[in-house]
C-alpha cells in the first residue's frame, strides 16, 4: 500500500486530524514571527505549523514531534510538550 493510501486510512481512522489554515492562523503566524524570528530564527513554515498547533484544541495535542532544536525550543515556549526523536528528549 502506498504511503498516501496509508495516510488517508490513518486520517479516516482518526489517528490524525486535518486542521484548517485560515485567517486566524495567518494572523497568529505573523505574531509568532514577530515574537521569535530574530531571537530564535523562526522560519515562516514553522510559524504556520505552530499557529495551527495552537488553533487545535490544546488537550488534543499530547506532544509535538520535532527534530529541529531551535523549533523545539519555540514549541516548548508556547506551552507544548516536545519530543525530539534524535536526542530522545521530552520537554
Amino acid at each position: 500500500m502506498s504511503l498516501r493510501k496509508l495516510l488517508s486510512q490513518d486520517i479516516k481512522e482518526g489517528l490524525y486530524k486535518v486542521a484548517v489554515f485560515a485567517n486566524n492562523e495567518k494572523l497568529e503566524s505573523t505574531k509568532l514571527l514577530l515574537k521569535y524570528a530574530k531571537k530564535y530564527s523562526l522560519k515562516t513554515l514553522d510559524a504556520i505549523q505552530l499557529s495551527v498547533f495552537k488553533s487545535v484544541n490544546r488537550p488534543e495535542v499530547k506532544a509535538v514531534v520535532c527534530a529541529d532544536k531551535k523549533f523545539c525550543k519555540i514549541i516548548a515556549l508556547e506551552g507544548f510538550s516536545v519530543i525530539n526523536p534524535i536526542i530522545g528528549d521530552t520537554s
